[in-house]
């Protein structure tokens, strides 16, 4: 194993975890001001790396059109994801959350298709119909159980759909651009809209009785799920490409799985259970194919 690979396999870890470790925080810190601490932090450590390197020279060379697309991509992929992100994880399991995000790539690879970047065997058409098969199944089977809201799950299901309007219209710009200039850019934008809607659980969190431990986890959710992941994601598409970097995006679901089962203490079962191994099913037939896929430029999963 590469070190790259092994910093692939670290990102998938950092990530599946992650979704235990906002859960948790969750208990002490209301959602939109623990998003706001952390999505502060990532900005400020994107923006500083960006003007300290030569990809400062990226930012000048951005057109008004290009602009225009990263404010696209800071309102849709940061500001929308997260606020539908960081609420729908409140009202549902972290199981329930990490299965239905798995279906992520499968509807990048549709919309792609449908714009026409990319064309798709039948296996992929067939495996994306399975995962979403499997999500209804995790929906309604959560809530019958009383292990989520389906307001919480439906809310999961529109962060694949931001975090698709993301990839996709981020493509283009991935061709010219640094990717971490893209990605800090349009996170410092989706930071700036976050912020103000963060003010009111300001005022109502209780600072004085936040522990040490829910400190320690905003710097994990910040420093190592989102500008050490990225760093490390991009660095594996770039040497060894997209379709092999894209296999460590089925570890996700499997730690945060684990890290559910062994930090909080849930389960999966009935018609869950059955909705589990079948999104399991979809994606790996659509990671499937005869023949080597080409290079795509940004089809990392919907981070944590």
């Amino acid at each position: 194993m590469t070190r790259v690979d092994l910093y692939l396999l670290l990102t998938a870890i950092i990530w599946g975890s992650n979704y235990s470790v906002i859960k948790f925080v969750l208990q002490e810190v209301p959602p939109r001001t623990f998003n706001a601490l952390r999505l502060s932090i990532a900005s400020v450590v994107f923006l500083i790396v960006i003007y300290a390197t030569r990809r400062r020279e990226h930012v000048a060379r951005l057109t008004t059109r290009d602009w225009a697309v990263v404010l696209l991509l800071g309102v849709i992929g940061q500001f929308g994801y997260q606020m539908l992100f960081i609420t729908g994880l409140e009202r549902t399991s972290v199981m329930n959350a990490s299965i239905i995000i798995a279906c992520t790539p499968a509807a990048v690879s549709i919309v792609s298709a449908a714009v026409g970047h990319e064309r798709l065997p039948l296996q992929h058409w067939l495996g994306t119909a399975l995962s979403f098969v499997g999500v209804s199944l995790i929906v309604f089977g959560g809530a019958a159980a009383g292990v989520s809201s389906p307001s919480g799950d439906l809310m999961m299901v529109a962060c694949v759909l931001c975090w698709t309007v993301y990839t996709v219209a981020g493509r283009p710009l991935l061709a010219r651009y640094s990717p971490l200039v893209i990605t800090g850019l349009s996170m410092a934008i989706g930071t700036a809209l976050f912020l103000p809607f963060s003010i009111p659980d300001f005022a109502r969190t209780p600072w004085a009785d936040v522990r040490l431990i829910a400190w320690v986890c905003v710097v994990f959710s910040s420093l190592l799920a989102l500008n050490f992941s990225y760093t490390a994601w991009y660095t594996g598409v770039r040497h060894l490409g997209s379709s092999r970097t894209s296999i460590y995006s089925n570890v996700v679901p499997v730690a945060a799985l684990l890290s559910a089962m062994v930090w909080l203490g849930e389960r999966l079962a009935g018609i869950r259970l059955i909705g589990a191994v079948l999104v399991a099913a979809g994606v790996l037939l659509t990671r499937w194919r005869r023949t080597p896929a080409p290079r795509e430029d940004n089809d990392a999963p919907a981070e944590a």
